[in-house]
């Protein structure tokens, strides 16, 4: 591990997520070369996001979501763990703490975070983005269901078994259906019956779960999670919070877990590029995924905003996301030979459509045209994620714990966790 900069990289890429990631694996032979492509990541370890809401459940040890950098630079290019402090457009210098690099490209594929509530009521309320925040969600349940079923204790504040989740697209549908869930394996798992009847309420500000996507995305989560007992607040505004409750509209809702999971929100290294952003953040890109009046300087997934031809705004998602990796290593490549603008061609994104998890056993997907729910979806689910994984490894102990759950139970939830996986 690098824990100096290099005085110089022909292309730097920033960030080793979903798109970061993909490009280092398909950059072209002239740029695997020692000196010319530097990968720059805070972390020398990747989360694999999507899956955090299984961790918060003790579906999936956080070790399998963690992927190492090293392997993945390995052959292909330099790694310098260390933030970027800022850019240098006009100089093509990226400033670390461990130094500044010169740079002939420059790859931004910062990913994102989560959207924060309003300052008056951030503090009480828990952000679900990272796996650190996963890890203390599962902490707070587990915690709570020991105290509400542990006997001769009275007093419970109310609400100490419910969870109020503010937001609701894929990452706050998801994360519903797998509280409930949890919830009824508790039951079945606990001899003492709780003092309070558990509670799921996913709140949403419009009048559709996932508005981004086909109405038969919220058709299908509506009809699941009212079988899951989940209780769906459309239309429906959070007004205020405090320590215990939340205020929708004028009613107060008791809630001991309080979750804000309504969208994302760029770093502030994003959100200082000179070209227009949208609300979250993201930076308006042109047809090669380069920033306007820079060229050189490509924005990639969750970071770029991009005008598809035939598909609009491209959302903020992994599918998008693994395929401006690719592209932008082909068209470094075209670069490199030379090749003038209208000799490349523009970014093309093919829709592989999207897959919702509504649980261990259902989903709800559309994929190339076809929807599917239940558990067929959560099958599809299940493949596309152990192929973005990548490590052989990771596909592995994500498959072992998916099936050891039947047997051990859940990490966290009534048995002591393993100490590490190898």
């Amino acid at each position: 591990m690098a824990i100096q900069a290099p005085r110089n990289a022909r292309v730097v890429v920033v960030g080793a997520g979903f798109a970061g990631a993909s490009l280092v694996r398909n950059l072209p032979p002239p740029l695997r070369r020692r000196g010319q492509t530097l990968l720059v990541d805070r972390t020398d370890k990747h989360p694999f996001i999507p899956l955090i809401h299984e961790v918060a459940v003790g579906r999936i040890h956080p070790e399998s979501t963690l992927s190492p950098i090293a392997p993945l630079c390995r052959g292909r290019c330099d790694f310098l763990m260390a933030g970027v402090t800022n850019l240098d457009l006009t100089g093509k210098i990226v400033h670390t703490p461990a130094g500044s690099v010169g740079y002939e490209y420059l790859v931004l594929a910062t990913g994102s975070g989560a959207a924060r509530p309003p300052e008056e009521t951030a503090g009480h309320f828990q952000l679900f983005w990272t796996l650190e925040d996963a890890l203390r969600l599962r902490s707070n349940l587990s915690a709570a269901w020991r105290k509400a079923t542990e006997p001769g204790l009275a007093g419970d504040p109310s609400g100490i078994l419910t969870v109020a989740i503010v937001g609701g697209g894929a990452t706050g549908v998801e994360l519903a259906a797998e509280i409930a869930v949890l919830f009824q394996y508790l039951r079945k798992r606990t001899s003492g019956k709780p003092r309070e009847e558990p509670r799921v309420v996913l709140v949403e500000a419009t009048d559709r779960l996932m508005g981004w996507l086909d109405p038969y995305f919220h058709e299908a989560a509506m009809q699941e999670l009212s079988e899951l007992g989940v209780e769906v607040r459309l239309n429906s505004m959070v007004e205020d919070a405090d320590g215990e409750s939340i205020r929708i509209g004028e009613e107060w809702l008791p809630a001991h877990m309080r979750i804000w999971a309504t969208g994302i929100q760029t770093s502030p290294l994003i959100q200082s590029l000179p070209s227009e952003h949208d609300s979250a953040g993201r930076v308006r890109v042109d047809s090669h995924l380069s920033l306007p009046g820079h060229p050189e300087v490509y924005v990639l997934g969750d970071s770029g905003l991009y005008q598809d031809p035939r598909h609009d705004l491209l959302p903020p998602t992994a599918s998008a996301a693994v395929q401006e990796g690719p592209w932008a290593a082909r068209d470094l490549e075209r670069r490199l030979r030379g090749a003038s603008p209208e000799q490349r061609p523009p970014f093309d994104y093919f829709d592989r459509g999207y897959v919702v998890s509504l649980g261990p056993e259902s989903a709800v997907a559309e994929a190339v045209g076809a929807k599917l729910r239940g558990p067929a979806a959560q099958a599809l689910y299940r493949s596309i994620f152990l192929y973005y994984l990548k490590n052989r490894r990771h596909r592995f102990l994500t498959t072992a714990d998916w099936a050891m759950e039947r047997t051990i139970g859940r990490l966290g939830f009534g048995k002591p966790e393993p100490e590490e996986q190898s």
